[in-house]
């Protein structure tokens, strides 16, 4: 039986070596890097910079961004080659609309991000002007997000790739008393969606204390909010239009909205930026 024991003592070693690995190990964590072309050469593809990006085909084969030469009938060649002749025909969507200072990033369990807290800010100024009211609140889905916005130029297929949904601006005006049961929804859900003209604390999934305006909500005044068609009727699991004492929809689609915001700041040299402010405040 001493085999035994010594097999004991062996596995017993080497579980023993492996927690202190495990304890005394590097401390591990994923970070996004921006392509930029630090390592292949190759940049983001834009109306006016398709050689650059995607490189270029002459008497001896294909040129990368990087220099690295293949023949034409190499399978790198044949991709880019695809990719190239495609281009003319993709050459509206990367017309650069604007430019922004930052990758914003859109996490969907998170609240308050930059990226969620402009485009609810943008609806509301929107939703204002089109609607002709100043609007109080506004909120919409951080699912309508899909990607990031980029840093530095954004073309237009960033924004349509951004919003692809048809989710078309609305006007709700509600009681302030379905305005903090909305919240009180919104406070039950792990992100709390994009909002703005709000300040909001919520613990354990319960809302703690809202102001709007900067002020107490009043149960009974009628406040003005912008959101989108997706979420009055069970999208994401709200239903506003039944907290609603009225609604307008419109055909103006989330989408055209950033995009004339993008547009107007590239026309006034803005750069686009992006902050957390603590509007939404969340505790476990």
């Amino acid at each position: 039986m001493w085999y035994i024991a010594w097999a004991l003592i062996i596995v017993g070693a080497l579980m023993a070596s492996l927690q202190a690995g495990r304890q005394s190990g590097p401390e591990l964590e994923w970070r996004r890097v921006p392509m930029d072309g630090h390592r292949s050469g190759a940049q983001p593809v834009t109306a006016d910079n398709i050689a650059e990006s995607l490189g270029v085909f002459d008497d001896d084969g294909y040129v990368t961004p990087s220099g690295v030469r293949y023949d034409d009938d190499a399978s790198v060649a044949e991709v880019a080659q695809e990719l190239i002749e495609v281009q003319p025909s993709l050459s509206q969507l990367k017309q650069v609309v604007g430019h922004s200072a930052g990758m914003y990033m859109n996490l969907r369990t998170q609240p308050d991000l930059p990226l969620g807290n402009l485009v609810a800010d943008v609806f509301r100024v929107y939703g204002s002007r089109y609607f002709k009211v100043p609007m109080d609140f506004a909120v919409t889905n951080f699912g309508g997000i899909r990607i990031p916005m980029p840093e530095g130029a954004i073309t237009l297929e960033d924004i349509s790739s951004m919003f692809p949904f048809k989710n078309y601006l609305c006007y709700v005006q509600m009681k302030g008393s379905a305005l903090t049961e909305l919240l009180e929804q919104l406070s039950g859900t792990k992100a709390f969606q994009a909002v703005s003209g709000c300040e909001v604390k919520v613990k354990g999934g319960k809302l703690v204390s809202a102001l709007v305006g900067g002020k107490p909500i009043e149960p009974s005044r009628l406040y003005n909010v912008t959101t989108i068609d997706f979420l009055l009727d069970g999208g994401d699991k709200l239903n506003i239009g039944a907290l609603a004492d009225k609604v307008i929809l419109s055909r103006v689609l989330l989408k055209d909205v950033m995009l004339d915001y993008v547009r107007s700041c590239e026309a006034a040299g803005k750069v686009i930026q992006a902050a957390s402010d603590g509007r939404v405040v969340m505790e476990d």
